[in-house]
Formats: C-alpha cells, structure tokens, sequence
C-alpha cells in the first residue's frame, strides 16, 4: 500500500512538472521571448562560423564578357598580348594575385570579386552569396568586370604621365560597351555592378555610371550626387600585413607593451592632415609609439611586429576618411582608435563597430592628453573583450581564392543583394516619371 503511494506521489510530481514545464514554453512563445537557439544551444564563437544568419538563395549575377585589356591583362603578363585577348579566363587558368604588387594590393577588390564569380568549385548549399548566370534575362544583378582601380594604379598613377591616356580610354569604350547594352538601357545601369575602390578609379567619366551600385573605400572623392551610402557599397581595403592566425597568448593585454602604435604617412591631405598635428601631441608620449614611414616590404614587417605587440592601433584619416592601415589593425587583433569625423565602415548593418573599436572626433585628438588618457582608463577586462570580438570578426575582412563562407567577399555580395530592392525601385520610376524627380 506504501509502494503504490509513492507510485502515486511520484506520477503526481513528474505531472506537476511536466504540466508547469508545458505552460512555461506555451506562455514564452506566445509572447515571443523564448530564443531557442540561444537558450538551449550555443552560440558559435566565431561569426564566420554564424548559422543564424537566413539563409538565402544565391543572387544570380550576370557578369559582362569584356577583353582582357579591361582587367587581367593587367594582373597577368600571360593575358596582356593581343593574340590573348580573346582568351576566356575561367577558374583553370586564373592568374594569381601578384605578391610583388606593393599597395596595389590594398584596392584590389575587383580582383576577388570577378574571381568568386567565375569559381566553379563548391556547391551551392556551401553558403556562397552570389553565383554565375549565362542567361541575362535571368539575372539579379550585372557585374562590370574592370579593374578600375588597378587601370589607375598602372596608367598613369602620377595623373600627368602620359600613361594616363590608357585609363582614360578603357573608361571610353567600356561605357560604350554598356550604352549598347539592351540591360543597360533598360535599367539605365541601376542594377550593375561596378569597383570603384581607389578614390581615383574612373576619374574621367565618373557622372557617367553615378545611377550603378558602386563598389568604393569611402565617399571622400565623390559628390553626394553621384555615390552615396543608400546605393553604393563600402567594401574593406585589402590589408598588408600578414593575419595574426596563432593570436593565442594567455595574457594578451600583458603582453602587448605598447599602449598606442602608428606607423605611416603623417603628411596627407584633406581630412588627413590631422596626423601631423597629432605627431607633435602624441611625440615623447609613454607607450606610445608614433612614426613616420613609407609602405614598403620593411616597413610593412614592421607595422606587422608592431601592431602585434599593442594594445591599440591609432587609424587616423587618410587622403580620404578611411585608411586601410585599419583593416590591417583587425587582423593583427589590435584595438583600433579611429580618428576621422566621416568615414563610413563597411558591413556596418551586421556588424557594431564599436564592440571592437574606440572612435574620437578630430577635435577630441587634438586635444592634448585627452585621447591618451581614455586609452589608459580602459580596464583589462574590457580590452580583452574587445580583443576576443577581433579574433572571431577579422574573418570577415579576408579576400580569399577559393571564397569561403562569411569571408569579404561573402559579406559584399550580401550587401549589394541588399542594395537591389531600391535600384528596382528607381529604375520602375524612372520609366514613368515625366518630370524631374523631385526627390533629387
């Protein structure tokens, strides 16, 4: 009788919690407060290994079939003499990024974007972004493959080298390839795609293509009519210096000597004249290590060594508002301090800058001791906070052959799939509007 008591008492109490247990996840899913993969599961240490993200199908790009001259030949001597012109590059016979390029390398996202596009490798349950149409009429979205940024960097960098006539002229008879395009015409470029990453790329005919989702570092060098943030794409410089992958130290904040490191051109112009202002402020400073320096091979080791042994890394404004020495900043995990009052940071609706980064306002550093002593005043736990958000983000701002899930290159088809519903929206009003718009 005692047994069959307890049995009682026993089918009672599993009842009970079985009953409350039920209710409990009836009422928090009503309410919508329950996040089960949150709450039961957890989460990926490192975004790029993030599955929370929707999964969506690939967006269909379209990519124009332009001579070599328009891009390759510039990468490869293989593909610059006439009788290779008509060479189709595919992923058999892609040629590799130069490793002697120098800083050319830093604007070479054209490159890696017409190379995810034309690998073939993978599958398409592999996360990839965008994938490759022959058929126009079914794509997305069109992809001009010119290397613009590089045209500039090899014709005529100086802009009074004669040179620079062959940039010019690869803008002429590229626009006239896309004025008599039927795709061009229909959506009067809105939905094409186009790098534009140096400040200098496409000088000559710019207001030409300002309808296109444009590809760029910032909008220091371009009107607000022309390149904006609402169509246009910011994408990461490509960094030098080399990934910090063996970060593992036990007490990094420790280790890292050095409180703030810059290494760099202290004379610039524009927005960028504030680095030698803050060279006399930050001069003799404790902990501070502040240099001039030209980019080459040497000075690009020792940027590396030296961001690598800081706790933060000064990224003040260049020629425009960004400056690729902060991409090199995240994969070397060093804490960047981004002084600039218009720079814009590309994947900023996936990503919070400032869960990895500290921002002053120019006038903040400029002002003496200022800056220095915030920097001091960061404790160490949450220096290291933002130091483990470094190490799990920085795969996000690699350029990489074959593309990998959540890489760079990942990241910017994501963004310019996000651009396409107001491209669409424009072009559907273009058509029928019979005044000026008078949104502007």
């Amino acid at each position: 009788m005692m047994m069959m008591t307890m049995m009682g008492k026993g089918k009672s109490i599993l009842t009970c919690i079985v009953f409350f247990f039920l209710l409990f996840i009836s009422v928090y899913l009503f309410i919508g407060t329950v996040d089960f993969r949150s709450s039961f599961f957890p989460l990926p240490n490192s975004l790029c290994n993030n599955n929370n993200i929707k999964s969506l199908s690939p967006i269909r790009v379209h990519m124009y079939e332009l001579p070599n001259r328009f891009n390759f030949a510039m990468v490869s001597h293989s593909f610059s003499s006439n009788d290779s012109q008509s060479v189709v590059v595919n992923s058999s016979n892609l040629p590799s990024w130069p490793n002697n390029s120098g800083l050319k390398k830093q604007h070479s996202v054209e490159y890696w974007l017409m190379a995810s596009i034309l690998y073939d490798g993978g599958s398409l349950n592999d996360g990839r972004e965008a994938v490759r149409v022959f058929d126009p009429d079914t794509a997305d979205v069109f992809f001009v493959p010119f290397f613009s940024s590089l045209s500039f960097n090899s014709h005529g960098h100086n802009m009074t080298d004669p040179e620079t006539e062959v940039d010019k002229q690869l803008q002429v008879d590229l626009m006239e390839i896309l004025r008599k395009s039927v795709f061009w015409q229909k959506s009067g470029g809105r939905d094409h795609v186009i790098p534009m990453h140096h400040p200098n790329s496409f000088r000559f005919l710019r207001e030409q293509v300002n309808a296109s989702i444009l590809i760029v570092a910032d909008f220091g060098r371009y009107p607000k009519t022309m390149s904006r943030l609402s169509k246009d794409v910011v994408a990461p410089y490509v960094h030098v210096v080399e990934s910090f992958t063996d970060d593992n130290s036990s007490n990094p904040f420790e280790s890292r000597t050095t409180l703030l490191f810059f290494r760099g051109r202290t004379f610039r112009k524009d927005e960028g004249i504030v680095r030698a202002k803050l060279a006399k402020i930050l001069a003799n400073v404790d902990d501070v290590h502040y240099e001039n320096s030209f980019a080459n091979g040497d000075s690009i080791k020792a940027s590396s060594q030296g961001m690598r042994s800081s706790k933060f890394c000064l990224n003040p404004a260049g020629d425009t508002p960004s400056s690729n020495r902060l991409f090199d900043a995240i994969v070397s995990h060093c804490v960047p301090v981004i002084v600039s009052d218009k720079i814009e940071l590309p994947f900023e609706d996936e990503l919070d800058y400032t869960q990895f980064s500290l921002f002053f306002s120019v006038k903040e550093a400029l002002e003496p001791g200022y800056m220095v002593g915030q920097l001091r005043q960061v404790s160490k736990d949450r220096w290291e906070e933002m130091w483990r958000k470094l190490k799990n983000i920085s795969c996000h701002y690699e350029y990489q052959y074959p593309p990998k899930k959540e890489d760079a290159v990942s990241m910017l088809w994501r963004q310019i799939r996000q651009k396409l519903p107001s491209a669409k929206l424009s072009e559907h009003r273009s058509r029928r509007l019979k005044i000026p718009d008078w949104w502007g």
